[in-house]
């Protein structure tokens, strides 16, 4: 069993050949030509698409930039030992970050569009998963390049790991003096550029590619410890944001819960909540005149049972020149929008009920553990003998109300398609049959009628009245 599952996971299995490896990582370690004007390419879309907030572009920008292949070409250098390669792949790294930032410096700066949007501040925090995400798309994208043939492997790890947009977004950081953005845009950068590297490194190794030197013990002791001492630098801080994220998290759940509470409790003079996450504060809107001082110990004591403390509660009155009105009008919006919702779902839930009842009604049930009372078939032949009319006679099990009360009583539905309506008498006659037939009482039985436009002739009046349905089988 072992030696099996150990032959599913091994990555050597359609291994491209080691020379083949090493001319792949050293073509995207190249600078200038294709891969200079790609890069220009790449810039100004992730430039445009973070300033007009566009998803979209920002993803094709990512799918064509060239940043990865210095990176990868550093790990895999250090992998096989390659000092030549490591300095050129470290030189070309950094003219390609420098051209990067000065080319988005340059658009934002003259782009009329100043206003951060949110595809911009989703740059500008990185944490502990910015760190896997990292790590995983440059092991994945390592092993695309080991491999005999193109995978699709290699745009899902561009998109992943995302090299271009956080440069984009220092460089608006730059044009604009927001250094906050940029330092925290540029520190995704350096995450994901550094964890890239280190997979590579790592997946390299595991296939045991091939040296291209030989370093002595001490240089690669030296090596070894830069590399650990620069990805502890990296991710030490990136763990402490991650862990501040996830309180800030579990607080605004908290915060929001307990808020909500209050405004949902009888007699309640809680009108609206506020809460400010990375302040630790909860600010909440009241009507009427209720005790401020006892409605924050409450929310005090309530926040603390749920494992929050030293959370600041702010009560402001609605009649406060200082309230947020436009905020005011947010919450009543959607709390209409929530009504309005939850009478959609009503709405669908009910047509969908009748839908069911039609469609009960219109087609006999898929139930192997109810078989039908007789042959559709016989059935048919012997109607069509009393009445040439009918032309198909379908069953069908359906519910309706009974007479006293609201209850359903089981009821056989018959569906005669006719080549023209039948009397009364002929109607109230074949009914009568087909209850003694069918062993069903007229209570338990309901007889529809419908026209079959099939089995007319539309080009002659006078035979559409004469017109009969011959025996079908």
């Amino acid at each position: 069993m072992r030696p099996n599952l150990l032959f599913l996971f091994d990555l050597r299995k359609d291994q491209q050949d080691p020379g083949v490896i090493d001319d792949m990582v050293r073509s995207g370690v190249q600078f200038g030509g294709t891969n200079l004007w790609v890069l220009f390419f790449a810039i100004l879309i992730a430039s445009v698409g973070l300033n007009t907030n566009s998803t979209a572009v920002i993803i094709g920008a990512m799918l064509i930039s060239p940043l990865m292949g210095p990176i990868v070409g550093l790990g895999y250098g250090a992998a096989v030992q390659d000092l030549g390669l490591i300095r050129v792949a470290g030189k070309n790294l950094a003219i390609f970050v420098v051209l990067s930032l000065l080319t988005s410096v340059l658009y934002f700066t003259l782009s009329p569009l100043e206003q951060p949007q949110s595809e911009l501040m989703a740059r500008t925090f990185p944490t502990l998963w910015d760190v896997l995400i990292a790590a995983f798309g440059g092991a994945a994208g390592m092993v695309a390049v080991t491999r005999r043939n193109y995978s699709n492997i290699v745009p899902g790890v561009a998109i992943a790991t995302a090299l271009m947009p956080p440069l984009c977004t220092a460089g608006f950081g730059i044009a604009h003096g927001r250094w906050d953005m940029f330092g925290g845009a540029f520190y995704l950068f350096i995450i994901n550029g550094m964890f890239i590297g280190a997979a590579t490194l790592a997946v390299a190794k595991l296939l045991r590619l091939p040296r291209h030197g030989e370093l002595d013990e001490a240089t690669r002791k030296r090596h070894r410890l830069i590399i650990f001492v620069g990805l502890s630098v990296v991710l030490l801080p990136s763990v402490w944001m991650a862990y501040r994220l996830v309180q800030q998290e579990v607080f605004a759940g908290v915060a929001t819960r307990v808020a909500r509470e209050l405004e949902a409790a009888p007699g309640s003079h809680v009108l609206m909540h506020e809460v400010d996450a990375a302040g630790r504060t909860l600010r909440l809107i009241v009507i009427g005149s209720p005790d401020g001082a006892s409605l924050q110990e409450q929310v005090q004591r309530r926040m603390l049972n749920n494992g929050q403390a030293n959370v600041t509660v702010v009560v402001r009155d609605a009649g406060d020149d200082k309230l947020n009105v436009e905020k005011l009008r947010q919450e009543l919006q959607e709390g209409v929008n929530r009504t309005l919702v939850e009478q959609v779902k009503s709405m669908d839930a009910q047509l969908k009920n009748l839908q069911q009842a039609v469609a009960q009604v219109h087609q006999p049930p898929a139930t192997a553990t109810e078989p039908p009372l007789v042959k559709v078939e016989t059935l048919l032949h012997e109607v069509q003998a009393q009445q040439p009319l009918v032309c198909a006679v379908t069953l069908a099990r359906g519910e309706r109300s009974a007479n006293n009360g609201g209850e359903q009583q089981a009821t056989l539905v018959v569906v005669l398609d006719v080549a023209r309506y039948l009397s009364a008498n002929d109607k109230d006659s074949l009914h009568r049959w087909l209850g003694v037939r069918l062993e069903k009482t007229q209570e338990a039985m309901q007889l529809i009628e419908r026209l079959d436009s099939r089995s007319l002739n539309s080009r002659d009046k006078k035979q559409r009245k004469q017109t009969t349905c011959s025996p079908k089988s």
